[in-house]
């Protein structure tokens, strides 16, 4: 496979305004302190000033200029599993002229993260994050659905939290706005490097939280640089209570994960699949991951509990989606990787919200209302 350079302008001849945009942002400074921001969170600009060796009024000044444009720049991500939850990726078939109806449907539960069509096996792809003690009654609601005649088919997928790979921009020129495909050197070094990372399944424990903590989670998780003053009108509290909880949830690690909205190219030039890799052994699973962080069109990986299997949420541009496929079927001809199957996402039938904190009360936990839901369901 040759490595292959992109120039976006070249190959899309597309002048929209977002593509415009997105091109605008990715000059040299912006890419040192967004990628500094993933580091060390979007919150402390001033240590991204001091690590980038910036002016603090400069890193202000073009974070607020991004935010202008692209209205948050990150997203903090909350582990579930602290929260006593676990995150579900669910693939369903919907039946033929029921699409719009199965939407309706996962959303019922409401422990619903993301909502979309797919193309592929599958018609609909979900996530979903669960508490713990109602894993049974989601599997039972899913197979209603199913009796019903809802859906076709459905797989349920349990996986840890979901890793948003930032963009290594040492591919990118940022004067000639080119990206470069190095598609043989990220093979070879799957093949032959030994991983310098490894990915596990989550060993965290739930901890002690309360609604409160939900809401403020729920708020980051839509701007992870609203400010305390701004929760605090939010959800009825003193900015000191504000600021008490979030480093509560700081500091157990609750609000540790980030995902910033920065693309290495626009959307509407890109198609979004999610794979599902099974790996050999965890060896090479740790090798794949290893290597993903230099793989720019990967955006997130989320490793399946208790296999060795990933979950790469890519991005790629429209051109090299048969390289893509073709990198995927030489690392299962050389070993690497026993098999792996796609859906192409529909970005545009997105729908998403944050964690469900009106599900919970801090006297009783997390509620699942079996009744309430298959009245619902009924209803449609």
């Amino acid at each position: 496979m040759k490595t292959e350079t992109v120039r976006i302008f070249d190959e899309y001849a597309f002048t929209g305004k977002s593509i415009r945009e997105v091109l605008r942002q990715l000059d040299q400074t912006n890419i040192r302190i967004l990628s500094t921001m993933a580091k060390v969170g979007p919150r402390n600009l001033l240590e991204v000033a001091r690590l980038t060796g910036l002016p603090f009024t400069t890193v202000y000044h073009r974070i607020a200029q991004i935010e202008s444009v692209a209205e948050v720049v990150a997203e903090i991500v909350p582990n579930v599993a602290k929260l006593g939850m676990v995150r579900i990726v669910l693939l369903v078939a919907a039946k033929p002229g029921l699409e719009e109806v199965v939407t309706r449907a996962l959303r019922i539960p409401n422990y619903w993260r993301v909502v979309q069509r797919c193309e592929g096996a599958f018609t609909h792809h979900s996530i979903q994050i669960i508490p713990m003690q109602f894993l049974r009654q989601f599997r039972e609601y899913i197979s209603t659905m199913r009796a019903m005649n809802l859906i076709k088919s459905f797989r349920i997928i349990q996986t840890g939290d979901s890793r948003q790979i930032f963009p290594d921009f040492s591919s990118y020129n940022s004067c000639e706005r080119e990206w470069v495909f190095d598609w043989d050197g990220w093979l070879n070094a799957i093949k032959s490097r030994w991983p310098t990372e490894t990915i596990q399944d989550s060993r965290d424990r739930s901890v002690d939280f309360e609604k409160i903590d939900l809401e403020l989670a729920a708020y980051l998780q839509l701007n992870g640089r609203m400010s305390f003053m701004e929760i605090a009108k939010k959800i009825n509290a003193s900015p000191s209570a504000v600021k008490y909880h979030y480093d509560k949830l700081t500091k157990c690690g609750v609000l540790d994960s980030f995902d910033f909205s920065v693309t290495p190219y626009p959307l509407e030039v890109s198609a979004i699949h999610e794979f599902m890799l099974e790996f050999a052994d965890a060896d090479s699973m740790n090798r794949f991951f290893s290597v993903a962080k230099k793989m720019f069109w990967v955006w997130h990986v989320a490793k399946a509990l208790r296999k060795n299997t990933l979950l790469v949420r890519t991005r790629v541009m429209n051109s090299q989606v048969e390289k893509m496929f073709t990198f995927f079927s030489e690392l299962v001809e050389c070993g690497r990787l026993e098999t792996y199957s796609a859906v192409r996402l529909n970005i545009d039938s997105r729908l998403a919200q944050t964690v469900s904190f009106e599900l919970y009360d801090n006297d009783t936990g997390w509620q699942w209302d079996v009744y309430k839901n298959l009245l619902e369901l009924n209803k449609l």
